[in-house]
């Protein structure tokens, strides 16, 4: 006893050595899993920053880059312009139809040299001389290389931050001789802007070059207009890197808290921003470092403080078990007394395990149970595994290990053992250890063995099934005058019911009772139905049981017919709750996604894996009006959204390409756009995305047409010339490279035939600008007519001057084409009485025509085809001239 007593006292000492090593290991997973967990945090907020930060560069860039077109086409048009009378109100006109066209510009201005207003959208501004301003001298200064100059950013008269625009006007020359300029309202993008708030801390701000925040939108220290240029600020930590791209951490201004930035310089062609600096514009999008980890620190709280308290709890219990120690040993001691002597007096099965030696003592009466006398079994541990059935050896030797290990208080089995003359008889084991060593390892386990008879042994393994089986396994019996009872439930019926089997023998009443009033009546309907008709019960009902509040059960039973009249089920009833209140809470986040899908503002709409569309939401039919029944899968839409078989093709390759993308990196479709027709016969422009879930797709709707229809007007005004609405110099210049190198690595030529109508200020002069304008326009109309092939280009190369580009048309060629062109134009009649040479209006033609090489470029071409147009006007006019060849 003494050794046993020991054994125990050295396995009190061994959970301090325990606990101290898992404290540790815990503190030290829980550091490592809150490390990691802050590094993903802050690598995923760098990721989302950065990709807003190119979001807003990208949209501001393009916003910019079309004003710039704009003032560009502007400049092209004042030659015109200035050499007409009311010349200001045809500028007037221009500037108002652009000023429509891009509602983020305030005003558009018109200034001469001295720096006045000549023409204006805002009546209010004509007049006003601005000559004193920064930028205005700023252009003077930097108009050699006509640049587009993003000025600071000032206050307008009403408030709020003003960004100006500009370009200078030179003459033929290079001379400064005034200035265009459009003043950008910011406050215009602060939709947008707060679009890319995706998180409520963070911040989005434009910042000029210089270090003045003019506009910002969400959770900032600073208002707007503070300067951020100080030495050591984020921003000028960006602007020293030189680079295009930051991401960094630190104040935005000394003093200030620290914020996560990312920084991103717009980059615009043909830019120049005041007083050399690389570029003026820069978009910030941040979002305060404390905010970012303000749920990392909360979890961190909490983890720490479960950590802390568990530890001390766990101390407190080991503790607390050392100090009753003493009084648990002299109680074991005296149970091992009592269960000695016990084992001593029966005499029936006794088994005794040495574990140092490995043996293991066998009572006669154990050697008797099975068939043998005592002398044929000796004492070696396999005597007993080897006559355990095999079916249930490995059962029994995980319940002996399980309590060794120290995991089960007792050994304890039911199982089969061999009998001598080779048959099984059932038996229970049951034992326990009585000792062990310093380190907690069995040294002697003792126990018995009993026989079971057969009543025992079927009971036996019924209830071993029962206590196995989650819910309650049980018999439901009905009498003919509808009184119910259980005659046999498992142990579980008290967790279904509140119940134990006892109080449900004679009577059902109790767990009726515990039904909600609302499902009462359909469950004793079910159960009359299946008594009437003998098929199975089955149902779903709720109960209210004490302290555990509402649960949901799930049963069901076979019926049988007694001889007395009454029925009799057998069957088996589970608790659901949890998973029905996850079924409940799906079907409710199903409703209330549906419902958010059917009020999105963004048509969708959803196809399975047999290409049927299931569900279509109201953007979706408002958008298109193709209904189920006209449209139920993606052929028919296919036929109908594209109803041109050329289009549709294209289409159809193009959205399986995206599909196909989708499927290897990850299921988003990317969006794409296309021309849809709808069932009313309108056509829109539509950005197509979406996601692909398993077989089936989410597919996605955005209207850009009327983007589309406004990027069409602002090309309209960049290329193509006001008055006779052919193209303009712009567009000729860029088709001039173009074909140019085309034609380089072809090595077919290239023709140019530059035109000017004849003595046409005297035109002016004598019928007025008015007619003027449209001689233009009827000559250009006879131009255009003269060309037959689709890509030759007339162009109004500037005031009565006109240009046809020939690609692929050698000199004999492009000297026909000129001597038709020239034909008629005078074929056409037109009056012109001041004229000294023919009564009707006539042009002049200068044709060039080479093959493209590296030794030569388009000036030399145009400069070629406007000497041999001088040379025509100096022959006479009304002909054409070219290279070794005249035409009259």
């Amino acid at each position: 006893m003494s050794e046993v007593a020991s054994s125990l006292l050295g396995a009190l000492q061994r959970p301090w050595r325990w606990f101290a090593l898992v404290w540790l290991s815990l503190g030290v997973l829980l550091a490592l899993e809150l490390y990691a967990d802050r590094l993903h945090i802050e690598k995923r907020e760098r990721q989302l920053l950065a990709q807003q930060a190119a979001a807003l560069d990208n949209n501001l860039g393009q916003q910019l880059a079309a004003i710039d077109h704009a003032l560009q086409s502007l400049l092209l048009e004042l030659p015109r312009w200035r050499s007409q009378p009311e010349s200001n109100l045809r500028v007037t006109e221009y500037l108002n139809a652009y000023a429509d066209a891009m509602p983020m510009l305030r005003t558009f201005n018109l200034m001469d040299e001295q720096g006045r207003v000549l023409a204006s959208n805002n009546p209010a501004m004509v007049g006003q001389e601005f000559a004193s301003r920064a930028y205005f001298q700023q252009l003077r200064a930097l108009h050699t290389d006509n640049p587009l100059l993003i000025a600071d950013p000032f206050q307008g008269v009403l408030g709020g931050w003003i960004l100006l625009l500009a370009r200078a006007q030179l003459d033929r020359d290079g001379n400064f001789v005034g200035a265009i300029t459009a003043t950008l309202e910011p406050r215009y993008f602060n939709t947008y802007l707060e679009s890319q708030r995706s998180k409520p801390h963070m911040f989005v701000a434009l910042v000029h070059g210089r270090g003045l925040r003019f506009l910002s939108v969400g959770d900032v220290d600073e208002p707007v207009g503070v300067d951020l240029s100080a030495p050591e600020t984020l921003f000028a930590q960006h602007r020293a890197s030189g680079q295009a791209s930051t991401l960094l951490r630190g104040p935005l201004r000394s003093g200030a808290a620290d914020y996560l930035v990312a920084m991103r310089t717009v980059q615009i062609e043909h830019l120049r921003a005041p007083s050399e600096l690389p570029e003026p514009l820069v978009v910030v999008v941040g979002h305060k470092w404390k905010d970012i980890f303000a749920q990392w620190y909360a979890k961190l709280w909490v983890l720490g403080s479960i950590y802390l308290l568990a530890g001390a709890a766990a101390a407190w219990g080991l503790l607390y078990l050392r100090a009753s120690f003493g009084r648990l040993r002299q109680q074991e001691l005296r149970q091992q007394a009592r269960w000695t002597a016990v084992l001593q007096a029966t005499e029936q099965g006794v088994w005794d395990w040495d574990g140092r030696s490995r043996q293991m003592y066998y009572s006669p009466q154990w050697k008797a149970m099975i068939g043998y006398a005592d002398a044929d079994i000796g004492s070696a541990e396999s005597e007993w595994l080897e006559r355990i059935h095999p079916q249930e050896k490995e059962r029994v030797l995980q319940a002996w290990q399980a309590h060794i290990d120290g995991a089960t208080p007792h050994y304890q089995c039911v199982l089969r053992m061999r009998c001598k003359d080779g048959s099984y008889v059932w038996t229970r084991d049951r034992g326990r250890v009585v000792e062990r060593d310093a380190q907690g390892r069995a040294l002697r386990i003792m126990g018995v063995q009993v026989l079971l008879d057969e009543q025992q042994t079927s009971q036996q393994l019924l209830q071993r099934l029962a206590e196995n089986v989650p819910g309650v396994i049980y018999q439901f019996q009905m009498e003919a005058d509808g009184r119910g009872h259980f005659p046999y439930a498992s142990a579980g019926v008290q967790d279904i019911y509140g119940y134990s089997p006892q109080q449900l023998r004679d009577s059902a009443a109790p767990a009726m009772q515990r039904i909600l009033e609302e499902d009462r009546q359909a469950v004793y309907d079910s159960v009359l139905t299946s008594m009437r008709t003998l098929q199975t019960w089955v149902s779903d009902y709720r109960v209210d049981l004490p302290e555990r509040g509402v649960r949901w059960l799930s049963g069901q039973a076979k019926p049988q017919r007694l001889d007395s009249g009454a029925v009799l089920w057998y069957g088996y009833i589970q608790d659901v709750t949890e998973a029905k209140q996850q079924a409940l809470k799906l079907q409710e986040t199903e409703r209330a996604l549906r419902h958010l899908m059917r009020d999105m503002p963004v048509a969708l709409c959803m196809i399975d894996e047999q290409h049927r569309m299931y569900f279509r939401n109201r953007r979706f039919l408002e958008f298109f009006g193709y209904t189920e029944e006209q449209v139920p899968g993606l052929r028919e839409w296919a036929l109908k959204a594209y109803p041109d078989a050329d289009y549709r093709e294209q289409a159809v390759r193009q959205w399986q390409r995206a599909k196909d993308k989708a499927q290897r990196q990850g299921g988003d479709i990317a969006q794409s756009e296309y021309r849809i027709t709808a069932a009313d016969g309108s056509h829109h422009v539509m950005e197509v995305g979406g996601l692909i879930f398993g077989q089936h797709l989410l597919v996605t709707f955005q209207d850009r047409t009327a983007q589309q229809a406004q990027n069409e007007l602002l090309q309209r005004l960049a290329y193509v010339d006001g008055l006779t609405g052919i193209a303009n110099r712009r567009q000729f210049d860029q088709s001039l490279e173009a074909e140019w190198r085309r034609c380089r690595r072809s090595g077919k030529p290239l023709s140019l035939v530059l035109l000017d109508i004849d003595f046409f200020k005297p035109y002016n002069d004598l019928y007025g600008h008015q007619q003027g304008d449209e001689c233009l326009k009827s000559v250009a109309k006879a131009l255009l007519g003269g060309v037959a092939r689709s890509h030759d280009l007339v162009a109004r190369y500037g005031g009565e001057e006109f240009v046809c580009l020939l690609p692929e048309c050698d000199a004999k060629g492009a000297l026909y084409k000129a001597q038709n062109l020239v034909r008629m134009v005078q074929a056409l009649g037109l009056a012109h009485a001041a004229s000294p040479l023919t009564s009707v209006v006539t042009i002049s033609a200068g044709v060039a025509s080479q093959v493209p090489d590296g030794h030569s470029t388009p000036q030399d071409l145009l400069a070629q085809a406007d000497a041999n147009l001088y040379r025509a006007k100096q022959q006479g006019r009304n002909r054409v001239e070219g290279n070794q060849l005249q035409v009259q």
